[in-house]
């Protein structure tokens, strides 16, 4: 019996399972889940993950400049529309309910950990090469989609706004993009060399655990020491 080779996005998720693991069962991820996360820790997060967007955003806008042909340059920029208009109305949406503005949400002071991240996300696709910023999107988008969808066959909480957190994320449109955006990573790896294959995966590693990181600043409502 012949068996199938493992693609190189399948190869990334199971190295990097232990992260992905820890994300998933972080207090916060299952406070979602169970729809009993405090309020003001989710407050925090949805004001850090806006203004994170907005670099998220301009990430995008970088890998379709820098984009090698048309068609990569049109699928982030629809990444980037998508980003800009649907993931971030959700926030909008949502801080709307508890009585913060969209102008209280673009003056939120990104802290430590958000500019850790956005700023090596920008330096990436800034250096990067195609696979290489194709790599260190994924653990964002195929992480929040993984995370959803695992809370979403436990159960969807009764509170509305984790409930409307999961079914965004699970949903198929963003199961569709994720999807879309591995093929064309296992595509680039064929041709890629083992130098930079191995770049591939540290971004992707480190991203993952950046993501963790920003799980533990939300729920410990980390900011500035000083």
């Amino acid at each position: 019996m012949r068996v199938s080779k493992m693609e190189f996005t399948e190869m990334l998720r199971r190295d990097a399972s232990p992260i992905w693991e820890a994300n998933f069962n972080h207090p916060f991820v299952q406070g979602i889940g169970k729809g009993n996360l405090p309020k003001d820790k989710f407050i925090f997060y949805l004001k850090q993950d806006y203004v994170y967007l907005i670099d998220f955003s301009r990430y995008f806008a970088l890998i379709a400049a820098r984009a090698v042909n048309l068609s990569l340059m049109t699928g982030f920029a629809e990444l980037l529309h998508t980003t800009l208009k649907y993931e971030m109305d959700l926030h909008r949406g949502i801080c709307a309910d508890f009585g913060i503005t969209p102008e209280e949400l673009e003056r939120t002071e990104p802290m430590p950990d958000t500019l850790n991240y956005t700023s090596f996300l920008i330096k990436s696709a800034l250096l990067g090469t195609t696979g290489e910023t194709l790599a260190g999107f994924l653990p964002c988008a195929w992480g929040y989609v993984e995370i959803a969808q695992r809370l979403k066959k436990q159960g969807l909480p009764e509170e509305k706004h984790y409930r409307q957190w999961i079914e965004t994320y699970a949903s198929e449109e963003f199961d569709g993009l994720v999807l879309y955006y591995r093929t064309l990573l296992d595509e680039y790896a064929k041709i890629a060399s083992e130098d930079e294959k191995s770049r591939m995966k540290y971004l992707f590693d480190t991203n993952s655990r950046l993501e963790y990181m920003f799980w533990e600043m939300a729920w410990n409502q980390r900011k500035w020491p000083i």
